[in-house]
């Protein structure tokens, strides 16, 4: 029988409100082989950071709630405020790359320098040093989880092994879940490539709703991830704000920031409880000779 998470008391759940505030850094690592002249979704992004990250601290600060935004290197060099800003309210600030790169496509040396970079950049513009990292794409490999200890980091928000916090050998995992991504319902570029047109926000709202009530019925943490060119839009501002309003509407249900989870989860005893390895198993054609009963 699976073993129950154990909160603080009083304590059934958490809820944490998480950014990928990313916008032209995405088309950048995609378009560094060849340059792309598109305008369509680099104006979608660029909104982000035009207009709707400040629908969502206007929102954040209503409801008094402090987010985890993962901020990619390239945004915060190009738009100087944004990290004073996100600092200013106190939002945690994490890692995204310099460029959004997706880790699985670098190498150890690579993704070493990005990470050293990330934190140097965060420290020169808000003096406090990054406690986590999330990866774009959602994609990690086993060698990643070296380099972020190396550089000192203590959490990954990437993957999704656990309804609750949990460790991969040292690393503390902040679990996410695709459904509570917003990238999965309402991006769309308009070029041909998609398949299907933008949910309705009030359809998100429900699902996410739903979803969240879920995970925190069996006492884990709901992890929502919004983008500031696509939750940000005025028109879709009432997702956030059902979000919020449900968190502080729910009866012990802790609302906290990624790291605020990580550093709780470092010195509670679910530590041990929940550690799982980060070690790939290999497909039966190249295990050792011998080992196939």
């Amino acid at each position: 029988m699976k073993e129950p998470y154990r909160w603080p008391e009083h304590i059934r759940a958490a809820f944490c409100f998480t950014i990928d505030v990313d916008a032209e850094s995405p088309q950048l690592w995609r378009g560094r082989r060849q340059t792309s002249l598109s305008m369509n979704e680099l104006e979608q992004r660029r909104y982000g950071l035009r207009e709707g990250i400040w629908h969502l601290l206007e929102i954040l600060r209503r409801y008094e709630v402090q987010a985890t935004c993962f901020v990619p290197v390239y945004e915060a060099e190009t738009r100087p405020w944004l990290l004073e800003a996100l600092a200013h309210d106190n939002h945690e600030i994490g890692l995204h790359g310099v460029l959004h790169e997706v880790v699985s496509e670098l190498n150890p040396e690579q993704f070493a320098e990005i990470v050293e970079k990330g934190v140097e950049t965060v420290v020169r513009m808000t003096g406090t040093k990054p406690a986590g990292f999330r990866s774009p794409a959602w994609e990690m490999t086993p060698w990643a989880f070296d380099v972020l200890q190396q550089a000192g980091l203590t959490y990954d928000s990437s993957l999704s092994g656990h309804d609750h916090p949990y460790a991969l050998d040292e690393t503390i995992e902040i679990p996410i879940q695709w459904p509570l991504d917003d990238a999965v319902f309402f991006r769309y570029s308009g070029t041909g490539a998609d398949r299907w047109q933008p949910l309705s926000t009030d359809a998100v709202v429900k699902s996410w709703l739903d979803i969240c009530r879920d995970i925190e019925g069996h006492g884990g943490s709901a992890v929502t991830t919004v983008h500031p060119w696509l939750t940000g839009r005025s028109y879709r501002a009432r997702l956030a704000e059902a979000l919020l309003e449900h968190a502080r509407n729910s009866s012990g249900l802790w609302i906290c920031t990624a790291g605020d989870l990580a550093a709780y989860h470092a010195a509670s005893s679910n530590l041990d409880t929940f550690r799982e390895s980060r070690e790939l198993p290999l497909p039966p054609h190249i295990m050792p000779q011998g080992e196939l009963s």
